[in-house]
Order: structure tokens, then sequence, then C-alpha cells
């Protein structure tokens, strides 16, 4: 028994020299791999990805609404917007429709391909295919349109064409205007009016 014993003293002997030595050696070895890899250099690469995702952010489905101080409500939906790159006021709509809801009982919808809202001036400014509609019967296209967005207020900046109630009209303007003493609206054609009356059956 007594050279079986010493053999397990000199075993434990050695192992509390090398257990802590093989400790220290795993260690070392994991403090040389984390300093391995440089973090530092992919951080800048992940904020210029951050960044440009932000500047890229498109708005599915956006909806602006509010109300004159008249009580007219007034709404703009879209297909999708897109923040501008340089002016952070501005957004760039595709597909938009707005509509006019008016004290009346009247509505008034615009539609366009695309447009350009700005929310500082509170103004859009409508492009491609505009189309103006009224619950009145009138039905009148144009090239552009610059509507107000907080109250009543637009205005084309080139002919229009269309139909109404009294027949095909053309214009070389049209205009959407409130009377501030009595709150009627009003759709009025200037610049060279071209009415083909048309009776109603």
């Amino acid at each position: 028994m007594a050279p079986r014993d010493g053999y397990y003293s000199i075993f434990v002997g050695w192992m509390k020299i090398l257990l802590p030595l093989l400790s220290i050696v795993l260690l070392s070895t994991l403090f040389l791999l984390s300093r391995g890899q440089d973090t530092n250099t992919e951080l800048p690469t992940v904020m210029r990805d951050l960044q440009e995702r932000a500047r890229q952010e498109v708005i599915s489905a956006p909806r602006f609404a509010g109300a004159t101080t008249a009580g007219d409500l007034i709404a703009f939906e879209a297909a999708t917007a897109k923040p501008d790159d340089t002016e952070a006021h501005l957004a760039h709509a595709e597909t938009l429709r707005a509509i006019i809801d008016l004290t009346s009982g009247a509505q008034v919808t615009f539609t366009s391909a695309t447009a350009l809202l700005n929310t500082r001036d509170q103004v859009a400014t409508l492009s491609g295919d505009v189309v103006v509609t009224s619950s009145t019967g009138y039905t009148i296209r144009s090239g552009d349109l610059r509507t107000e967005m907080a109250k009543i207020g637009a205005e084309t900046t080139g002919p229009v064409t269309g139909d109404g109630p009294p027949g095909y009209v053309e214009a070389g303007k049209m205009l959407l205007t409130e009377d501030t003493e009595t709150g009627d609206v009003h759709l009025l054609f200037t610049n060279g009016v071209k009415l083909v009356y048309q009776p109603q059956n």
C-alpha cells in the first residue's frame, strides 16, 4: 500500500502545478482571440448603412387629415411617401388622393400620379394625370395642381379640360376658392374659357 500511496501523492502534487498553468494558458488564449477582432472598424460601416436606410425609408399608405377653421375636413392619402433627401419638410408621394368634405355636404376630390408635400408651408403640388371630381358633377383633368393642406384653396398652373352639368369645358386655369364672408366654395374657370353646352335629357 505504501508505494501506491506514494504515486498518488506525486500525482496530486503535479496536478496542483499543471492545472493552474493550464487555466492561465486558456485565459491568455481568450484574451488574444478577443483582441484579434477590431470591432471599431466595423462601427462606421454599420452607421453608414443605417443612415442610408433612413434616407431610403418609404412610408406605406400614409394619411394626413385635419379641419379648417370653418369646419371643412381635408384628408390626404397616398400609396407611398418618401422623405426628401435634402429638405426635411418635403415628402414625395405616389398615387395621391385628397378629399375635401365641405360643411355644405359637397365633396371635392383630387387624385394624381405623384405629389410633393410641403409640411412647412402646408401646400401640396400634384402632378401627372391630375383629376378633380366634385359631388356637384364636375370631372376636371389637368397636368398639375397646387392645393392648400390646411384650408380651402387650389389652382392649376396650366390648362384644364373636363365635363360638368353644363357640358364640356376647356380653360387656361381652374381655381377652387372659398368666400371668406359667406364660407361658400366656388369652382372657377379662367383664362379663355370654352364651354360646349350639352343639354341634359
